[in-house]
């Protein structure tokens, strides 16, 4: 069993677009056949975010340690209680009368969670057919039905899904319109919550201002179903480590995960929580108010994240958020559109490369890195990334390394924070790169003899006055479907090529650097939040006062967070 358990918790539609994707790019890298997982050096420590469980029926399950929380008519097709413990038990009902049966039709599911559906039935009547086959554990990944160059749709009619080298290309971009539409693993029956005072999308009851999640909460019933929800997942770990706490942070979302925060450090306050704050880049930016309820509901969702969590990253493809939505991060090798399909994959790639150093099998804990980042009273981070890391097919790590001649390989995800300046302290994470030969080693990487030789070497380099911290993990990141096909010019292996891709090929894996920082450059975010939400007349805003935000409460927020942007600066930028 385990000994270092994390609990994640998904608050938010953007948040679960986000963590769909990270689980299922988990899921791409599980090894189902044993004879090649004994084969193949362990690396990740999967236990410590999935959980091992048992059906009703006996059946041995996987599923993340999770709580995922959304809004009413958010799940389309998904069950809230999922499926792995259904009982097709109809309920009994004992009455006389008259009867109305009210059914209504239920959402169809697009052309990959059918593929999906008909796998896991091929493989239970597979099983039932094969002599002493309980005990054969089938790769699951290699079962596509290859036979056809054709698939149905839910309503019965062939279309033209292509099929490559007998693997069948799906393109989500136009289907998905939540993030259960690309959803590969099952959940346990207590993940899934949801908050039914407001629905998704209702235009009419909006669900956009942080006090608003606060009143989702007020309810006695709701709060012990979510704190029950927690505790269960909890109470079966051996040695939890702490919480994985996604969430948004420009809606009402906050103020639900501002009392979910509270609640998590006044139970467990042993434990390290690392909270991620995201912003979608495609939000609504054409009316005055809502530019204001963005500034109001990040100043009050990153003052109760970091005053609650150990460690909080805010997280965003726009690198500017208040006056204007800005511009959008440009990856030389990336074409995402500006869909939550797209963006939520860059940021759980990030999210799943940047959180290897305490999810190995290396005996490192999350607490080593907040209690580190979060010294002195620095508790917001920034987060950089390379997806992909651009290797070309004849070149070396060291090639590459010593062609960037002082520019950083990574760009900053955390928006108002560049990530040019040296960081404080950082911990670096170079993934899925080869151990080629490199052409003509010179300098200080002459005596380099492996990517962690190479690794240590360019960060005592180039951020030769802060703290490092440098992990290799050998395996890329697994980016074949359902994640999108949003690489340009890159090889199925993840390498940039010149030679394009077939039109219906995808990439396979990536390889991938991270760069998860204590920078001042942080300085400029919460310098330019604190502003901004200073222009801002509280009193004009009556929702988020009828909601219980107090004046004075207000301006000890904007007092907060001002205090935090001095940790900071440089000494000699305070007088």
């Amino acid at each position: 069993m385990c000994s270092r358990e994390i609990v994640t918790l998904q608050l938010g539609h953007y948040s679960n677009f986000v963590g769909t994707h990270w689980w299922n790019l988990q899921d791409s890298s599980f090894l189902y056949n044993p004879t090649e997982a004994q084969q193949k050096e362990k690396e990740v420590d999967h236990d410590i975010l999935w959980r091992e469980g048992r059906t009703l029926k006996g059946e041995i399950t996987f599923t993340p340690r999770l709580i995922a929380v959304d809004l009413k008519g958010s799940l389309s097709t998904l069950k809230q209680e999922g499926v792995l413990y259904e009982t097709n038990h109809h309920e009994d009902i004992k009455w006389s009368g008259d009867i109305t049966l009210h059914k209504s039709t239920p959402a169809e599911k697009n052309a990959y969670l059918t593929e999906l559906e008909k796998e896991d039935q091929a493989l239970l009547e597979d099983k039932g057919k094969l002599p002493g086959s309980s005990d054969i554990i089938y790769d699951d990944v290699e079962m596509k039905d290859s036979s056809s160059s054709t698939t149905k749709d839910t309503e019965g009619r062939t279309s033209d899904t292509p099929v490559v080298f007998g693997k069948v290309f799906h393109n989500l971009d136009d289907v998905v319109r939540v993030w259960s539409d690309y959803l590969r693993v099952y959940l346990h029956p207590k993940t899934i919550h949801i908050i039914e005072q407001f629905s998704h999308l209702n235009s009419l009851h909006p669900f956009d201002v942080h006090g608003a999640g606060h009143k989702a909460l007020e309810d006695h019933e709701a709060r012990k179903e979510l704190e029950d929800r927690i505790h269960y997942f909890c109470e079966e770990c051996d040695s939890l480590q702490g919480f994985h706490v996604l969430v948004d942070t420009h809606d009402g979302i906050g103020g639900f995960s501002a009392e979910t925060l509270q609640h998590l450090r006044d139970d467990y306050s042993s434990k390290s929580i690392m909270t991620f704050g995201f912003t979608p880049p495609n939000l609504p930016d054409d009316t005055a108010v809502r530019r204001a309820n963005r500034i109001l509901n990040s100043v009050l969702s990153y003052h109760k994240s970091f005053t609650h969590s150990s460690l909080f990253f805010p997280l965003s493809l726009a690198n500017s958020l208040w006056k204007t939505i800005g511009n959008y991060v440009n990856f030389p090798q990336l074409d995402y559109k500006l869909i939550d399909y797209h963006t939520s994959a860059v940021m759980a790639a990030t999210l799943d490369t940047a959180s290897m150093p305490y999810r190995t099998v290396n005996p490192i804990h999350m607490c080593d890195i907040t209690d580190n980042f979060s010294s002195l009273g620095k508790k917001v981070g920034s987060i950089s990334t390379a997806l992909p890391f651009l290797l070309e097919a004849e070149y070396n790590f060291i090639d590459t390394i010593q062609e960037l001649e002082g520019s950083l390989p990574w760009l900053s995800v955390t928006p108002h924070c560049t990530n040019q300046s040296l960081p404080f302290m950082q911990s670096v994470v170079a993934r899925g790169i080869p151990e080629n030969a490199p052409r003509s080693p010179r300098g200080l990487y002459s005596s380099c003899r492996s990517i962690n030789d190479t690794l240590q070497v360019y960060l005592t380099e180039n951020f030769n006055s802060c703290l490092n911290a440098g992990t290799v993990v050998k395996d890329p990141t697994k980016v074949c479907t359902p994640f999108p096909h949003i690489f340009k010019n890159i090889s199925k292996e993840g390498l940039v090529s010149t030679r394009d891709r077939h039109q219906f090929e995808g990439v396979e894996s990536v390889q991938m650097m991270t760069s998860m920082q204590s920078s001042p450059d942080t300085a400029q975010l919460l310098n330019t939040l604190y502003k901004e939400a200073k222009k801002l007349n509280i009193r004009k805003h009556t929702r988020y006062l009828e909601c219980g935000l107090e004046e004075d409460e207000y301006q000890e927020i904007l007092q907060d967070v001002a205090d935090l942007e001095k940790c900071y600066r440089p000494k000699s930028d305070m007088g």
